[in-house]
């Protein structure tokens, strides 16, 4: 007998894909993504970068900003000018970066401090972080009057402001707070870094507000868990700081770091900014003042590639 073939039955189709027409989730994402930074792009392409450009051209040239005028292109020599002539400049980045270096530490140091404080449960907490952060958030009236000025010692140093009949002027004459220091410390280089420091406090204070923002922000992304788990195996507050909350906010010093630096480099109270400003108040000396811009600029840039790859080593990623 033959036998019968029986036919393979037909693979059963797969069922259509319902292809919903539109952007993915991920896609949406990243267009709000641009849509919020796009005020900063067409800033930058509209005006940031063309005033580079521009900044870039006069200072190789000799008629910068003289209106009505032919640009005449000089090579290098108002960069020769700025190292070899205006002795000035060079000297403004040395004192200003020797003056700026103990407080990138000193605000690091505080507003991390802060940070671990104001993380902690206490009554009135709410309002201890908004008194940290009011010089940040506010940018007018008194607090713009205040950052105006150099230090805390233009403070003391006005008798006015500080006069109450008279007899508070020479109580906090800030020459007399540096005659104590001296006299009690009996050493002029200690005595010149504690005047230093309280010359600076007003400006460590207002100029850590972010950066403790970040460090409350990262330790406040850290896991109960792992505070639980320390505590379970009898570790000690200050072994808790050290293996857990020091470590897991270590690339947020980076981040600080950086961004320290870049804002008191850049800030208007910086002897360099000030030195290169004058330059620009006169339409004459806009090439020199631009090849000072750009010489600092570099100078600025070289120094935030070295501290970030000397502080990278130390920073533990998690995974």
């Amino acid at each position: 007998m033959a036998e019968k073939t029986v036919a393979a039955p037909a693979p059963a189709k797969a069922p259509k894909k319902n292809r919903r027409k539109g952007l993915s989730l991920e896609r949406k994402k990243s267009l709000f993504g641009y849509v919020f930074v796009s005020p900063i792009i067409i800033g930058m392409i509209a005006i940031y970068i063309p005033v580079l450009v521009q900044s870039c051209i006069y200072s190789f040239t000799e008629n910068a900003g003289r209106y009505g005028e032919d640009y005449k292109f000089v090579g290098w020599q108002n960069y020769h000018d700025a190292l070899f002539v205006e002795s000035g400049f060079l000297q403004n980045v040395y004192s200003s970066t020797v003056a700026l270096l103990p407080q990138i530490f000193i605000i690091l140091i505080f507003a991390f401090f802060m940070a671990n404080i104001l993380n902690q449960n206490f009554r009135g907490r709410s309002v201890a972080r908004v008194i940290f952060f009011i010089p940040v958030v506010l940018s007018t009236g008194i607090v713009t009057y205040f950052d105006n000025l150099s230090s805390m010692t233009d403070i003391y140093e006005g008798g006015d402001k500080l006069d109450i009949g008279g007899a508070a002027a020479s109580t906090f004459d800030f020459v007399e707070i540096e005659a104590m220091l001296l006299s009690a410390l009996g050493n002029s280089g200690l005595a010149t870094i504690i005047s230093g420091a309280i010359g600076s406090l007003y400006t460590v204070i207002t100029s850590s507000g972010v950066q403790m923002l970040i460090f409350l922000s990262g330790l406040q992304s850290i896991s109960i868990n792992m505070y639980e788990a320390a505590k379970v195996e009898g570790a000690t507050g200050w072994e808790v700081f050290w293996k857990i909350s020091f470590p897991m906010i270590s690339p947020l010093i980076l981040v600080n770091l950086l961004y320290t630096v870049i804002d008191l480099f850049t800030s208007v109270d910086n002897a360099t900014i000030s030195f290169i400003a004058k330059y620009y108040e006169n339409v004459a000396t806009y090439s020199i003042a631009s090849a000072f811009s750009w010489m600092y600029t570099i100078l600025l840039l070289l120094f935030v590639g070295i501290v970030f790859v000397l502080v990278q080593k130390l920073i533990v990623y998690q995974d």
